[in-house]
This record gives structure tokens, sequence and C-alpha cells, in this order.
């Protein structure tokens, strides 16, 4: 309440108040819930402040910032000290940059420090990046974790390229198991079982990856490879008996990061006013349960003002060992993606579909965003999963939502 209440008078201070360089926001966000989960409430609550800092270095670029926010639902750790978000819940206070840009030569520049690493596009589905840690404390919020990476990028002519070598592993962060955002299928577990999560420390070594990428009149041609620790863990359950002190079944849930290898090609057209991409990727892993994967995917953007509409078709050739709902970047497919952005006078608009073609579930979301002033904003939305509730989408029925928040920019 204490930060609730931090964030509401900070929404109130005079951008005038903040030095040259400094931008961020404060937002308050509400949740309205179609239905009572397990005990958990009709409605949440979420805060954010969020502070970034750059800086010109003589040649250089310095960026950092900092956020701290508050839920009311039991997703936050205590306040400790977590600089690569390797614990097990969301950390009140975090640094979601830290990094330093230094040219090493005309068109040739090296990042090093903490910073997201992205090669796929946001509301589609790419391999190259799809294994990327995530945090989904929000199941319906597409945010990637930042890494602590070294970065060498540049262009020759028509080649460009990038090489990231990533020394700590920051793993996928989840929901609590059981709740609302992190069901369990209704009926494989006894009611009222509970879960005890474990806060295992993940490997240390990260990843490495390197991407090529050439333009040729209108066609754009790529190639990757990567190789290490792969950020999504295999969930392993097990009964402790020591923990079965009463009635109710108290399950031990751990992680397992299993190393994974891939390399991938990639190629795009400008076809008049579309864009035709598409993608293949063979990933290679000796773990039983993660096994290999060759996926592909297909997608058409096409721009409509200052909007775009992107249609995603994606999909694995080799079926998992497992069901694929636990290695969380394959449990969707294969999977149609939708999704138009459009910008107004008046503010923006987003539509997204998201829908499994093997179960039938899938997602839909929409949201409307209003500029009051320069510096306020208005967004109401709202989320709809459906479909059957084995699918990682249909399960989280229990998750259904409106959404209202406000935010102050400065």
């Amino acid at each position: 309440m204490r930060t609730l209440l931090l964030l509401l008078v900070l929404l109130c201070l005079p951008c005038t108040a903040l030095a040259e360089g400094f931008s961020g926001y404060a937002e308050v966000k509400g949740f309205a819930y179609g239905e009572r989960f397990a005990g958990e409430p009709y409605g949440a609550g979420w805060g954010t402040l969020y502070n970034k800092w750059e800086q010109r270095l003589a040649e250089s670029q310095f960026t950092a910032s900092l956020r701290a926010e508050w839920l009311t639902a039991p997703q936050t750790s205590p306040l400790v000290f977590d600089p690569a978000d390797r614990k097990l819940r969301r950390p009140p206070l975090s640094v979601p940059e830290l990094w330093l840009r230094v040219p090493l030569a005309p068109s040739h520049d090296l990042e090093l420090g903490r910073f997201q690493l992205g090669w796929g596009k946001t509301d589609g589905y790419s391999p190259a990046d799809a294994f990327l840690p995530r945090d989904v404390t929000d199941p319906f919020a597409d945010e990637k974790l930042p890494l602590w990476a070294v970065r060498l990028s540049g262009q020759e002519e028509n080649l460009r390229y990038q090489a990231v070598l990533v020394p700590v592993t920051t793993p996928w962060r989840l929901p609590p198991l059981g709740s609302r955002n992190a069901p369990i299928a209704s009926g494989a577990l006894p009611e009222g079982t509970r879960f005890q999560e474990q806060d295992d420390a993940p490997p240390l070594a990260g990843f490495a990856a390197l991407r090529l990428l050439a333009t040729h009149g209108d066609w754009d041609l790529g190639v990757w490879a990567r190789s290490g620790v792969r950020p999504a863990p295999i969930l392993e359950f097990s009964l402790d008996p020591a923990l079965q002190t009463g009635p109710v079944p108290v399950i031990s849930v751990g992680r397992r990061y299993p190393r994974e290898h891939g390399v991938g090609v990639e190629v795009s057209r400008v076809a008049g006013p579309y864009v035709v991409r598409g993608e293949a990727a063979a990933l290679f892993s000796a773990d039983p349960e993660l096994g290999d994967a060759l996926i592909g995917t297909l997608s058409v953007e096409r721009g409509f003002g200052d909007g775009t509409l992107l249609i995603t078709l994606a999909g694995n050739a080799i079926d998992p060992p497992v069901d694929p709902t636990l290695l969380f970047d394959r449990g969707l497919l294969p999977a149609l993606i939708v999704a138009w952005n459009q910008t107004e006078e008046w503010g923006a608009w987003k539509l997204v579909w998201d829908c499994g073609l093997k179960r039938g579930d899938g997602l839909i979301k929409g949201e409307v965003g209003y500029n009051i002033t320069d510096t306020w904003k208005v967004t109401v939305g709202g989320d709809l999963p459906y479909g059957a509730e084995r699918g990682p989408l249909g399960a989280l029925h229990g998750a259904r939502r409106l959404v209202a928040a406000l935010r102050r920019s400065w």
C-alpha cells in the first residue's frame, strides 16, 4: 500500500522536476476477473514506477533504468539483491537496463551490460528468439527479460552481423503453480493439492549466438546459430514424504535447465505493400525430455498508415517427447497468430488472436489507449483465453479479465 501511495504522488510531479536525459513513467493498473480461482479474489492491482537515464559519453552511449513495482497478488519476492533475475519470483526492485555502447570503428559497435535481445517480431513467433527468457508473471504480456551480455554488431556494405555472449543464465520467470496464472489441469491431481516450489539456482553459464544478415534488392537473407543453456526450464515434480503432514498432498517442484544447440535460416521479401517472411530452425538437445525440434514459420505483414497487420503461421515438424506445454516456447505450436496494431491521432489500439491449431484453444486480446494529454494516458482492454483446458491458453480460463491502466510519462 505504501508503494501505491508513492506512485500516486509521483503521478502528480511536474516533468520539469526531472533532469535532462531522464525519462520514465508511473502507472497504476487494475484487473477485474470473471471468476474467483482457488481463493484468489475477483480483482488485483499492479503499480509501476520506471525511470531511465541516457547519456552520451564522448562517442559512447550509456543507458540505465530502474523499476519499482507493487502487486496485490503473491507474485513478487522479498526485497533482495537479484541483479540477473535468477530468483523464483519477480523482484520489487529491478534494473532492466544497464549497458554501454562503444563504437569500435565506423558501423561497428560493442555493447556491454544488461539489455534485451530479440531477433524476431514482437507480436509474432520466431524460432530465433522464442527460447529467450520471459517473465510470465502476467501470462498475457509478452515481456522479455534482459540479459547480462556482450554484443558485437556491425555492417559492411550489405552484410550485417551480431555476435552475442551471455555469461550468466537468466531463467524464465513463472507465476506460482496452482494459481489462476499457472493452473494445473482439473482432475489431474487430488483437490487441494499444494505445490512446494524450490528456488533452485540455475546454471551459471548462459549461451552464445551468432547472426548474419545480407540484403539483395528486395530480399533479406539471414542465418544464425546458438549454443548453451536453455533459459526455459523443464519442471520436475516429486512427492517428498517429509512434506506429507496432512490429508492434502504436497508436491515438490524443481527446475532443470538442459543445454540446447540450434541453427536457423530466415528469408524475407518486400512485395508491394507486403513483407513476406519465412524461417526454419533445427534445434538439438541430448536431454530426453526436451529432444530435438524442427520449427518453421511463415508470416505476412501489411502496413496500414501508422499501423501494421501481421499474420504468422508456426509449427514443429517433430513431436516433443513430453507435453509441449511443459517446454513453454513450443507449447502453443502449431499456431496461428494475428496481430493488428494501429496508431491514431487520439492514441492507439491493438488486437491479437493467438490460436493453437492442435487443441483448438487460444487467446483474444484487445486494448485501446487514449492520450488525455502529452503526458497522461489511459488504457482499457481485456484478455479472453478460450478452448480446451488441456491447452496452454485454454487452461487459463480462470484468468479471463478486463484491464484498466492510468499512466503518467515524462
